[in-house]
């Protein structure tokens, strides 16, 4: 039995690990032949989803980030792990249009891009916090998403599909996550900038992802606990499933890796409202009243 889900959700059944629909080795999702990015596919969820994206055939993933040992360790685990995958390294700071450039021209043409590299500030009231570090959540999860955005996309193929991953905090009230803002509201940037990256670029598979509660140095850092963990496995597949023409009928909206993609496809309010799971104001569009 599927436990109860965390929090209210579009569909009944609530997901905690990976299951048969995004399975890699689905024909569904195979990525042969494709050319993937990941940013920060140096550790946890990243480092997942550049197994998952080997295990479904991809011919060559090139992973981006800051460090050069955590990148060498991904491509070394899963070339081993993973027969005939090849993983190319690119040392880059999303924040830096200069590497992040370079690291474009290098790749070449792309079919799918992860935008996964993200920051997650120290918990801190306003009046305590400290400005630098606040402003960093900016600098990683807006500016280092809009830099990648603008330096890779020239150089889509047909049919490029891009998953960036968010946050469901940013659906939560302020006052359940006291000294979160920074992450928070950064995070609700990026869903809001990638909305525009999918109206600006509508050739282009666009979605953004909740990548669930999942033990890495991330969530440690965050020092919530209580949380119910998921499998690491589930995002990392959810974002494979995401790149597929599987969730083309989701395109442009923010979907949680926890609710099943079989019951999310049977939706009939994704077809029938534009609004239904985009970033807006509670309410709106409101009911006139003139």
């Amino acid at each position: 039995m599927l436990p109860p889900p965390l929090f209210a959700a579009p569909v009944p059944e609530w997901r905690n690990e990976t299951y048969a629909a995004i399975d890699p080795s689905n024909a569904e999702l195979s990525m042969a032949g494709k050319t993937i990015v990941i940013t920060g596919g140096g550790t946890g969820i990243g480092r997942e989803t550049v197994r998952a994206f080997a295990i479904a055939g991809a011919t060559t993933i090139h992973i981006l980030g800051r460090t050069q040992s955590s990148l060498s360790e991904t491509k070394q685990i899963v070339e081993k792990d993973v027969s005939g995958s090849s993983i190319i390294i690119h040392v880059a700071d999303v924040t830096d249009l200069a590497s992040v450039e370079k690291a474009a021209a290098e790749v070449g043409a792309w079919d799918v891009f992860v935008s996964n590299a993200g920051y997650l500030p120290k918990s801190k009231t306003l009046d305590k916090l400290d400005l630098a570090d606040w402003w960093q959540g900016f600098e990683i999860n807006v500016k280092g998403n809009l830099i990648v955005a603008k330096a890779f996309l020239p150089s889509r193929k047909p049919s490029a599909s891009l998953v960036a991953v968010a946050s469901a905090v940013v659906s939560l009230p302020a006052a359940l996550l006291e000294g979160g803002s920074s992450y928070v509201v950064s995070k609700l940037a990026t869903i809001k900038l990638f909305e525009f990256v999918a109206a600006e670029y509508p050739d282009v598979q666009v979605l953004t992802v909740h990548p669930g509660v999942v033990d890495t140095a991330m969530n440690k850092k965050s020092e919530i606990d209580g949380l119910p963990m998921d499998d690491v496995k589930l995002p990392a597949h959810f974002i494979l499933w995401a790149a597929s023409p599987e969730a083309a009928f989701a395109k442009g909206r923010f979907l949680w890796c926890n609710w099943d993609v079989q019951q999310l496809k049977a939706l009939k309010k994704v077809q029938e409202e534009p609004l239904f799971l985009t970033s807006g104001i509670l309410g709106w569009p409101f009911e006139h009243t003139g």
